[in-house]
């Protein structure tokens, strides 16, 4: 088999944990509030798929509440892989699955480079 080394740029996501304090006129709003400060890009007006509230609990301070939440960041990421293939096109899923080990891997996935590196072990 050949080597490969496939120089990549995808998109992880990150879990993320917190609190927030915000200002809203009830628990939806304030669950929605928090939402669109993590992800901005979502819709307002509807939950957002890895956006998970644990808590929300008023405070003295009316119209204001802390909302605790547990939700996934996606980030930018790139980097270099170098995996063992039959052929170019093999050594690029193969680089998908050792960056997103996920059953399915995601379509975001680009192979920005490959170089042959010659023959493996």
């Amino acid at each position: 088999m050949k080597k490969y080394r496939i120089r990549y740029e995808t998109r992880l996501l990150e879990a993320r944990e917190g609190v927030e304090v915000v200002a809203a006129s009830g628990k939806g709003q304030a669950m929605f509030a928090v939402q669109a400060k993590l992800h901005p890009t979502a819709r307002t007006d509807e939950p957002y798929f890895h956006y998970e509230p644990l808590a929300i609990r008023p405070l003295e301070t009316p119209d204001t509440y802390e909302v605790s939440y547990r939700t996934k960041i996606e980030k930018a990421v790139s980097g270099d892989v170098e995996v063992a293939a039959e052929d170019a096109d093999k050594a690029v899923a193969k680089a998908r699955f050792a960056v997103h080990q996920e059953l399915i891997p995601p379509k975001c996935f680009r192979a920005v480079e490959i170089v042959e590196l010659g023959e493996g072990a």
